[in-house]
């Protein structure tokens, strides 16, 4: 495990560096508030991936695939619904206003006390997603390490805080492209096959499985609509999702990127509900689903290759 531990060490440590180098970069406001309005479309794609892509996705998506299989999948392939429809529809509109934030577009439209009650909202909505993010840390350090909750916690988010603070988006971007080519090598190039090999492959999974782990509407109408209402709608008005629509260089780049980006959510949505149905094989008697993606990644894959696998989760 030492190697593995090194690989998560020197992560975070090129995280604080990259949020050093930010600071360095970003010399004015524009800079440090939407990366001087100068992403192409490689790093806009990436960076918009990796913001929606963060801890529940990960490590939530695969334990609705164990909880419920393939129909797992439909809580993050909704958030690649609600990204495609931002892009495809209203990115480009969003990235001509040259503004810097959500409130400061509604106090242009409607006057400064719009902006003042946007602002408190965009904090709570902030503050859920925070939430539901970070829990992301207790659950890889407490599988990984046997750390205790509040401290992983703690320290995850002191690091994120940090590298975010030290050079804003300039530092966010460049971290989002680094979580980003984990993500695609860790989870989808090397976790996804590994645990579809260990399961048995599909065959065995279906016959160790019942029935409604393959089928695509097992998690219920009710909570599709749900995560419709939740995900999809929620990726059209974050502020966390417009901050990023505000760096784009071009508004080709808002739209084609973005469209990308939420293809790619599909794809990774998808994977994570094959591993956790996978897992659903290896550990049938997991104490909570979301342990899923911590249990196969510490058991199932070798040495270097599991350090790898665990940074993705962790919110950008």
């Amino acid at each position: 495990m030492a190697v593995d531990y090194t690989v998560i060490v020197v992560y975070l440590a090129g995280m604080l560096a990259m949020g050093w180098w930010g600071m360095r970069r970003a010399r004015s406001k524009s800079d440090f508030l939407v990366a001087g309005r100068r992403l192409g479309p490689v790093m806009y794609s990436g960076t918009m991936a990796a913001i929606v892509l963060g801890g529940a996705s990960t490590i939530g998506g695969v334990g609705l695939g164990y909880q419920y299989g393939l129909s797992g999948a439909w809580m993050v392939f909704t958030i690649g619904l609600g990204l495609l429809a931002l892009s495809v529809f209203f990115s480009a509109r969003i990235a001509r206003l040259k503004v810097y934030t959500v409130s400061e577009m509604l106090d242009l439209r409607y006057g400064g006390r719009a902006g003042v009650i946007s602002g408190v909202v965009m904090w709570a909505y902030t503050l859920m997603l925070a939430v539901t993010s970070t829990i992301a840390y207790a659950t890889i350090f407490d599988v990984l390490f046997d750390m205790n909750r509040t401290l992983a916690i703690v320290l995850g988010g002191s690091i994120v805080v940090a590298y975010s603070t030290l050079g804003g988006m300039w530092s966010i971007t460049l971290t989002d492209m680094v979580q980003f080519v984990v993500k695609t090598i860790g989870v989808l190039l090397l976790l996804l096959p590994i645990a579809v090999v260990k399961a048995g492959g599909f065959g065995a999974m279906k016959a160790k499985l019942p029935t409604g782990y393959f089928d695509p509407l097992g998690i219920g109408g009710e909570t599709i609509f749900t995560y419709v209402l939740i995900y999809t709608f929620g990726m059209l008005i974050g502020q966390d999702i417009w901050q990023r629509v505000f760096t784009a260089g071009s508004d080709k780049t808002a739209r084609w990127g973005g469209t990308v980006a939420g293809t790619y959510c599909l794809v990774y949505a998808v994977a994570g509900a094959v591993i956790g149905t996978a897992a659903k094989v290896l550990y049938p008697n997991l104490g909570s689903p979301d342990d899923a993606f911590a249990s196969i990644v510490k058991d199932e894959l070798p040495v270097g290759v599991r350090g790898w696998c665990s940074p993705p989760p962790w919110p950008p």
